[in-house]
């Protein structure tokens, strides 16, 4: 006796369903694709040639400038930075632009979304500087920023032609049409640093659409930036750790009573001279190591490498700075320094490699930073050395030591970096 045809359609319904199922999940990333595509990303930089990086390391950004905006008012980059800014080039002549209007529908569009922000805005750079006169601009900006909370928010900048014009096509690298000088249809994404992090068409309501997304992300990133300080703020200080002093003041404070790293002057891989000055107002990461190294350097270095990416990102570069001392000053020269740090991607800005007589370089290790470094004939390499990375505060007092070879250490000692400065900012903020 057969089965029910009703029966056997039901089983087939359900063996339908079960195997969708699994496809559902990927089937709504399809469709919300657009829409989650930053939840979890970040956005990259641009290098001069134009290719993606990801730090902002010899990155496209604006250059300094001196321009004039809407209301007559001198405007140099410094003034554009806190802000994140959505940069376009054009000219309010509609006489050589007819697609004027569908770009400032664009940008409006931007505008709009962002319109109760005041640290995102709308920055404009002209085309024809002989026709957009301040005046000019100000009817313009003054039409269309009409619905914003905030003045100021879109600023449209006038000046020399040839300054802007070689802002334009060598510093920021924005491709020119030979055929229609006033025809550019590039929109860039610069962030609250003065760094591209991206670009659009801005013909496309797509791409536009995908603007005020990184918009958003950069600014998520921006407050969870700053809640993480905060919460810093309410963490005990680092411990001041080392010898005390045997001579002192008797004063209570650390300057006095805590051990102090000593002055120095060294030489750097570039040849030149390095010294404590160099340091001044800064928190100071500090290892040994040396080029040959066959053990525990190349694990201590790179993951100093991804702490000098990180302090790069966040742009504490002004603040921070990584010293590597050699502890092979006779075969690790200069020269080998530079082509080590170069083979590991260190800005020398912000990552110093130090050689120099031994007779100066191992009791500042030893004595100064008190780490452990020493020729041996029974060390691989033939040198024994600590393994540990130093936090140095501003103060030259030691205030952390961690692994160097262990990844959870290494982000403890980047977090602590980062609570030294904002508990320092903030106890020089409450005493000026």
């Amino acid at each position: 006796m057969s089965e029910p045809t009703s029966g056997r359609r039901s089983d087939w319904k359900r063996f339908l369903l079960v195997a969708a199922l699994p496809g559902l999940p990927l089937l709504l990333l399809l469709l919300l694709g657009k829409g989650m595509r930053h939840e979890f990303g970040n956005l990259e930089y641009f290098s001069p040639s134009g290719d993606r990086i990801t730090t902002p390391i010899n990155a496209r950004r604006l250059p300094e400038f001196n321009l004039i905006d809407q209301h007559g008012q001198n405007v140099t980059r410094d003034d554009l930075f806190g802000n994140f800014w959505l940069v376009s080039f054009m000219t309010t002549d509609t006489f050589t632009t007819p697609h004027l209007a569908t770009m400032t529908r664009q940008l409006l569009w931007a505008n709009w979304r962002y319109r109760d922000e005041p640290d995102v805005g709308l920055l404009c750079f002209t085309l024809d500087a002989n026709h957009d006169t301040p005046d000019r601009l100000q009817s313009y900006v003054k039409q269309n920023e009409r619905y914003n909370r905030f003045p100021d928010k879109w600023k449209f900048l006038t000046g020399d032609q040839s300054v802007i014009n070689r802002l334009i096509s060598d510093d920021l690298g924005v491709p020119r049409d030979s055929t229609d000088r006033f025809n550019m249809a590039t929109l860039l994404l610069v962030d609250d640093r003065g760094y591209v992090r991206q670009k659009y068409l801005a013909s496309s309501e797509h791409e536009i659409g995908d603007a005020v997304e990184d918009i958003a992300l950069l600014k998520k990133r921006k407050l969870e930036a700053q809640k993480a300080n905060r919460e810093r703020l309410e963490r005990p200080p680092l411990p001041y750790l080392g010898p005390r002093d045997v001579l002192h003041s008797g004063s209570d404070t650390p300057d006095t009573l805590y051990h102090s790293i000593p002055k120095f002057a060294l030489t750097d891989q570039n040849n030149r001279e390095y010294s404590h000055r160099n340091t001044e107002g800064k928190v100071l990461l500090v290892d040994a190591f040396f080029t040959t190294c066959p053990t525990i350097c190349p694990v201590i270095s790179s993951q100093l490498a991804r702490v000098h990416d990180r302090i790069a990102i966040d742009g504490l570069g002004d603040k921070v700075a990584i010293i590597s001392h050699t502890v092979d000053p006779n075969r690790d020269t200069p020269e080998r320094l530079r082509q080590y740090a170069d083979r590991i991607g260190a800005d020398p800005e912000l990552w110093t490699f130090l050689t120099g007589p031994e007779e100066d370089l191992y009791p500042l290790l030893q004595e100064g930073y008190l780490l452990t470094a020493l020729a041996s004939d029974t060390a691989a390499g033939g040198f024994f050395h600590s393994d540990q990375i130093l936090i140095i505060d501003q103060d030259k007092h030691i205030r952390g030591t961690y692994d160097g070879t262990k990844t959870s250490e290494v982000d403890q000692m980047l977090e602590d970096v980062y609570q030294l400065i904002a508990q320092t900012e903030t106890l020089k903020t409450s005493t000026q």
